[in-house]
């Protein structure tokens, strides 16, 4: 109950007994002169005091009743509003504990996991030049799945990453970003056009380059090449990454970026790269969306586009 209210309803009372007062001394006066036309002065006065003081009683009777229920109903909401806070502080604790929890769980997968994988990956290096026939090819497969699992860890550790650290965005050379992005893949066919340009971004903008160029490499095919366009507008960069694989098709073009949704993926544990970039690309003020590499001709390759702002311009 606030002090408005609690104050306009002692007004409200206070108006009240100033009315019934009224009314009473109107109909006392009335009475009196009708009743007994020809009293005294004396008595009159007398009556008047008498009348008056009953009135009194009653309006601070009135009041006293009226600041009895107010302080009921203070009382009453003061001790839920404690209840409310006293369980509000309890679950915040509950959550404390669990989001403590959950990072004690995602140390252990991003870190000591992790660590198993690049063990079993070195292995499985060793092995891949070892064997040779039906047994190289499953050993290929175990070394492909340690990879995915690893790129997993990664991505987790990376959600993790977006949603403790500080939006804080800062001039970043999205020139320099885009070539050491390309040097991680050097077995790839990459071409990149672009002119030189700061865009506002924090550390974690690699990663978008890493999984729309990955993307690429992985699903477009033997022989794929890809596109890396930059293109300066008013306020903003678009980046645009092309590839000549096979393409994707428009159902699927409006739910690759929904969380876990694989698209063009056919392995499983996949799906989360494409969301963080998402992700990532509007925590910076910008968006991202699919198009056909050749207008009209999904067949012949996808391009990834997303925008950024200028640093200039912020």
């Amino acid at each position: 109950m606030n002090e408005d209210f609690q104050s306009g309803s002692m007004v409200l009372a206070l108006g009240k007994v100033a009315a019934i007062t009224l009314l009473l001394m109107s109909v006392f006066q009335f009475g009196k002169a009708y009743l007994y036309p020809n009293i005294s002065i004396t008595e009159t006065h007398i009556t008047t005091i008498a009348f008056t003081t009953l009135l009194a009683v009653f309006a601070a009777y009135f009041v006293f009743r009226t600041q009895q229920k107010l302080l009921t109903a203070m009382t009453v909401e003061v001790r839920e509003r404690r209840r409310a806070e006293e369980a509000l502080i309890r679950k915040s604790e509950e959550l404390e504990a669990a989001r403590n929890e959950a990072n004690m769980y995602l140390d252990i997968m991003t870190h000591d996991v992790r660590n198993a994988n690049n063990v079993s990956s070195m292995y499985a290096d060793l092995l891949v030049d070892l064997a040779d026939g039906d047994l190289k090819a499953y050993v290929e497969k175990l070394h492909d799945s340690i990879g995915r699992s690893s790129e997993i860890l990664m991505n987790v550790a990376t959600i993790r990453r977006a949603s403790e650290e500080s939006s804080r965005l800062v001039p970043v050379n999205l020139d320099a970003v885009i070539r050491n992005e390309i040097r991680n893949f050097p077995d790839a066919t990459i071409r990149y056009i672009d002119p030189p340009v700061s865009v506002l971004a924090d550390g974690l903008l690699p990663t978008v380059l890493t999984n729309l160029v990955g993307n690429a490499v992985k699903h477009g095919g033997s022989g794929v090449e890809i596109t890396i366009r930059v293109e300066k507008h008013d306020r903003e960069v678009m980046i645009s990454v092309e590839d000549t694989g096979p393409g994707i098709p428009d159902e699927i073009k409006r739910k690759l970026f929904t969380r876990f949704e694989r698209g063009r993926a056919s392995g499983r544990g996949e799906g989360l790269g494409l969301f963080i970039v998402r992700t990532l690309v509007e925590r910076y003020g910008g968006k991202i969306w699919i198009e056909d590499r050749v207008p009209g001709a999904p067949e012949k390759g996808a391009a990834f586009k997303f925008t950024l702002r200028k640093a200039d311009h912020a």
